[in-house]
């Protein structure tokens, strides 16, 4: 099954210098009827970034438009803004939704770290995320006869020491980065969140 989830996965394969990462979760169905119109659910609530937060560990999420003012409850379209709340790192982080992608069997959403666009007097060129801007976050959904997977897949994951406001800023994001790398607190979150975003809710 060729796609962009299977680029992903061949670009996390051939990582020879652990800047990727990748959680997932899956769901199994009782027939491809089933798991076709629970992949449409999920589908649609993968653009619907406030909705995760019932499905998050301990982040929480908020769409912001272009401009940087709060999103009303609509899909994420290129060009918005999410603002990511971990707590205990000081912060939040910001990335900007780069890239949607649909077929019939798999959606993926990309964000990359960005700027915070609520920041009136904030410097655009400087990145407010523990991640450089090279790296990206993929969001995965895909239907392979009767199951369903999500996956969070994360590319060049770099931490970022040196396009930040101050050096404390600086020694903030290298912590952050690195202890979600080397502990797992990252891949730990997004595991969660990929097992509970294919919950369907029992009143449907």
């Amino acid at each position: 099954m060729n796609g962009k989830i299977e680029n992903l996965m061949q670009q996390v394969k051939t990582d020879t210098e652990e800047k990727t990462s990748i959680a997932s979760a899956e769901k199994a169905f009782e027939t491809e009827l089933e798991a076709e119109k629970a992949f449409s659910q999920f589908g649609e609530k993968l653009l619907y970034i406030d909705r995760w937060n019932t499905d998050s560990g301990v982040s929480s999420f908020r769409l912001f438009e272009p401009s940087g003012e709060k999103a009303a409850d609509r899909p994420a379209e290129i060009g918005d803004h999410i603002c990511i709340h971990l707590p205990g790192t000081g912060k939040n982080d910001w990335v900007k939704v780069v890239d949607i992608r649909e077929a019939a069997n798999e959606k993926v959403l990309t964000v990359q770290p960005s700027f915070d666009p609520t920041d009136e007097s904030a410097n655009k060129s400087v990145t407010s995320h523990f991640f450089t801007d090279e790296s990206t976050n993929n969001f995965c959904l895909q239907l392979n006869n009767k199951h369903v997977k999500m996956y969070v897949i994360g590319l060049n994951e770099i931490s970022n020491t040196k396009n930040t406001n101050n050096l404390i800023e600086s020694a903030r994001n290298f912590a952050t980065a690195n202890l979600g790398h080397f502990l797992g607190v990252q891949k730990a979150e997004w595991t969660t969140f990929c097992n509970n975003f294919l919950e369907i809710p029992k009143s449907e």
